[in-house]
């Protein structure tokens, strides 16, 4: 439904008229020629790489993702720093912030950081006297209004929390229930990378950045004495859905019981050459419409990713993602994989395992230019639990489910896990960040053992782009979403270049 809202959100913008004026302000540019591939160049901290001590865990399992964040918050001592894409008063976040309460009360100063997405935002102003009455900093990224045409695109997608600047962790995480396995009605099997060792102060160096940016909102100060009924009423509705229940403890004993058993499956391992990359912060509108020089300066993370598959895929390159959109500078990075014999394999998400109708709609379109050649192989996940894991309850495991993980395996011994999907949004729009590693056997079999897992739970699809068992391409799904998934079909491709 959130990424229903979000389409609907991102068409309404293209009938809509707006101008804005925003001074240009200087700042600092990287010095990088765009799409140029060959050997990486370090832009700190944007570009960082690390060859001294880096440890790191794969999280597969939710329960032992949410396991990891509140053990990190229970061990800091100085600071902890959260930045998230979407972040819900849900039992997953009401878990989150009463444990950073807890935190505060120890000592310990923390900062969280949220997108102000109009389609997926929720910690208003309520909620943001909550967290200033119990010491907790927050501020938004990007509050441009709807009206804002090329500004309220840029979203943050970052997802990130860092313990004391010595640990953190990344990946397709956001703070609510569905990623967690929490959720009665959809969750998402996703794929985070825990993180300890000399890369971390890069990553929190890349959160102060974004934390002073020149698009960053500090919330206002909602005086209850002086609000008015509307702005009483909303505070309370805020009081109460962030109230820690009995169910939420429920579910905090069993993280806490079944999560570390869940997260010990598998084992930390050091990783020889540990590289964060990242998206640079903020941008005016002035600057993105130069489009030449915002992506020079700006969208770094792709190009990195280019850099990673054009000097480390050896044989075959395995990307699991929730979305498979191919602009043109992905579909040159394709081509050229295809054309030198290499494989390519991708996990993505079919019509019963995703959230977004839309996108269906145009990857079932485009898939067959790819599935004819013998060395594409595309397998969708059929929307049920993959069985990898316990759960807290069996209404959870009778929910829907779908692949929401932002991997990419170069070869046996290299990897990346991150916020990046393969699609536009990704490529041109969103701030993305992600963690690659080189020379770890021990970590990307972690990764491929699990991919493996969910590829069981999937179908592969034929030539013609349909699955090769002969199941119907829609299969799986009610007449309601089938009507939306073809209602969609013509202005999801006419937006394409909006996924």
């Amino acid at each position: 439904m959130k990424k229903l809202v979000l389409f609907v959100f991102l068409s309404l913008l293209l009938v809509n008229c707006s101008s804005l004026h925003q001074s240009v302000p200087k700042r600092e540019t990287a010095s990088v020629e765009e799409d140029k591939l060959g050997p990486s160049t370090d832009i700190p901290p944007y570009r960082t790489t690390s060859f001294g001590k880096n440890d790191m865990r794969i999280i597969n399992n939710g329960t032992a993702a949410l396991y990891q964040r509140v053990d990190m918050i229970r061990r800091a001592k100085r600071s902890l720093e959260l930045e998230y894409f979407i972040f819900n008063p849900d039992s997953a976040g009401r878990i989150i912030v009463t444990e950073l309460i807890k935190a505060v009360k120890r000592g310990v100063a923390v900062r969280v950081l949220v997108d102000k997405s109009a389609a997926v935002f929720v910690l208003d102003e309520s909620y943001a006297k909550i967290f200033r009455d119990n010491s907790i900093q927050l501020r938004y990224y990007n509050p441009a209004s709807i009206f804002r045409i090329s500004s309220v695109q840029f979203r943050n997608h970052r997802k990130l929390i860092i313990r004391d600047n010595e640990e953190a962790i990344t990946g397709g995480r956001n703070i609510a229930d569905e990623y967690f396995n929490l959720s009665t009605t959809f969750n998402f099997l996703d794929r985070d990378v825990w993180v300890k060792g000399d890369i971390v102060p890069a990553m929190h160096e890349t959160f102060e950045r974004y934390w002073v940016s020149d698009i960053i909102e500090v919330p206002r100060f909602l005086n209850i004495k002086k609000a008015n009924d509307s702005e009483k009423k909303k505070y309370q509705e805020a009081v109460d859905k962030m109230a820690f229940t009995k169910e939420d403890e429920h579910k905090l004993d069993f993280i806490m019981s079944y999560g570390e058993q869940a997260l010990n499956q598998n084992n930390v391992h050091a990783c020889p050459e540990a590289t964060l990359g990242t998206d640079r912060e903020g941008a005016s509108f002035l600057e993105r419409i130069h489009s030449k020089d915002y992506k020079a300066n700006y969208r770094l993370l792709r190009k990195e990713i280019a850099k990673w598959i054009e000097n480390n895929v050896q044989h075959e390159i395995v990307v699991d993602t929730p979305y498979f959109l191919i602009d043109p500078n992905s579909e040159d990075v394709l081509t050229k994989l295809l054309s030198q014999n290499k494989k390519v394999t991708i996990l993505t998400n079919s019509l019963a395992s995703t959230d977004a109708a839309y996108v269906s709609t145009v990857f079932n379109s485009s898939v067959t230019k790819y599935t004819k050649n013998p060395n594409f192989s595309a397998y969708t996940y059929k929307g049920k639990f993959s069985d990898e894991s316990e759960l807290y309850s069996d209404e959870v495991r009778r929910s829907d489910w779908g692949t929401h993980s932002k991997t990419i395996v170069f070869n046996d011994d290299s990897f990346m896990i991150g916020t990046f999907n393969i699609d536009n949004r990704s490529s041109f729009y969103n701030t993305e960040m992600a963690i690659f590693c080189s020379g770890s056997p021990e970590l990307t079999q972690d990764i491929r053992s699990n991919i493996s897992a969910r590829m069981n739970m999937s179908y592969h699809l034929n030539s013609e782009g349909v699955p090769d068992d002969g199941t119907p391409l829609l299969e799986g799904n009610s007449d309601q979403k089938k009507r939306l998934y073809y209602f969609l079909k013509v202005p999801s491709s006419i937006l394409q270049f909006l996924l």
